[in-house]
């Protein structure tokens, strides 16, 4: 095991992997290094600004710094940052002066509209596993691409390895809950990687941490969302969704999506939601071959932004300057689109479709007085 400076035996420097020496590559001679995940950063993200926090410092002797943009308040995320011994900073509340810092931006692309990058930083590398729409032009920083990888976690601590690097208890949790939320325990795409990393972490893990994330302590406002979210659940054939018309925080977008995925015989589910003046989406696919990422982006095309995986995807629209009937018109055509799209992906895998959509709670009639 290395003393993480890159020593080996009699004291003589260690060779760098490919990998790492490409890290190295970018790194600035001094100052620290802003370590920037997606906007509203989910565990995945957040683990994977800890563990490249934890490499830079122990292998390179680069300081850091974890910075994001959108609050965490889903309660498992914010048990996460409980338990993060590493400190993070808003970036709305990041002051840099006449500094132009570094930073790598994990499980996430700048130029993908969901990472905010502050003005005046740059950046210098890229580590992701979504797939990626296009390539930055005149980008040339670190780019490690994996969009077959389950979790940038696993990525991660691939990175940890290669550097011989203990990875901490409490770390090794949230790394282990970062994987395993990212491939739905496994249920989703995944790689001998995902595998590799869960198993390897899994014998130094604090599991009482990750019992605290899993069953972190619900608000009561979460109770009156998930009611909304059932009570406009519908379902059309092998599709679900639902609505929610305001929502503070994105969170629970996808945490319907999820949800509602978990209806037998259902293979695709999305949910919409207002927030201030954007329309959120989210969307998940069990089927073969989904393309969710792409169809998204297909369907809301220049009116925002999206993107995603195979099996799961996010987006967001404008609403800037519509009315209440406007914004009402362009949800109900989103979902027609999206509907349309799934029907058609579905005829081609030939899954039986219903023809009529209908509220996934039927609530029984009132009784005549």
């Amino acid at each position: 095991m290395s003393n993480g400076n890159g020593n080996g035996k009699n004291g003589h420097a260690a060779p760098l992997t490919p990998r790492l020496a490409a890290l190295k590559a970018v790194l600035p001679e001094h100052g620290r290094v802003l370590l920037i995940p997606h906007d509203y950063p989910d565990p995945d993200a957040l683990a994977s600004a800890a563990a490249m926090h934890l490499l830079l410092k122990e292998k390179f002797g680069v300081a850091s710094r974890i910075v994001f943009s959108g609050m965490v308040n889903r309660a498992e995320n914010r048990e996460m940052l409980k338990h993060c011994r590493y400190g993070y900073t808003l970036a709305a509340r990041l002051q840099l002066g006449r500094k132009r810092p570094a930073a790598l931006v994990l499980d996430g692309v700048p130029w993908s509209g969901r990472v905010t990058i502050p003005p005046g930083v740059r950046i210098v590398g890229v580590i992701d596993h979504h797939p990626q729409t296009r390539a930055k032009k005149g980008f040339d920083g670190l780019m490690d691409f994996r969009p077959g990888t389950g979790a940038t976690a696993s990525i991660m601590y691939e990175y940890l390895k290669e550097a011989e690097i203990a990875v901490p208890s409490w770390l090794a949790a949230l790394l282990l809950y970062a994987i395993a939320t990212e491939t739905l325990d496994f249920s989703r795409r995944f790689t001998p990687l995902d595998i590799e990393a869960y198993t390897a972490l899994l014998p130094h893990a604090n599991m009482k941490i990750l019992g605290a994330i899993r069953h972190a302590a619900l608000p009561r406002s979460y109770f009156a969302l998930l009611r909304d979210a059932m009570d406009h659940a519908q379902l059309y054939g092998r599709v679900a969704w639902s609505h929610l018309d305001a929502v503070a925080h994105p969170e629970i977008v996808p945490e319907i999506a999820d949800l509602l995925s978990r209806i037998e015989r259902v293979t695709w589910t999305f949910c919409t939601a207002w927030r201030d003046d954007e329309m959120l989406i989210s969307m998940r696919s069990s089927q073969p071959g989904a393309r969710c990422g792409q169809l998204l982006r297909a369907v809301i095309g220049a009116r925002g932004n999206a993107g995603g995986h195979f099996n799961m995807a996010a987006g967001q629209l404008d609403l800037t300057g519509k009315t209440p009937t406007e914004r009402e018109e362009l949800r109900e055509e989103i979902v027609r689109d999206l509907i349309g799209w799934i029907e058609r992906r579905s005829a081609d895998s030939e899954e039986p479709f219903d023809t009529q959509a209908h509220p996934l709670v039927e609530h029984p009639a009132a009784p005549q007085k």
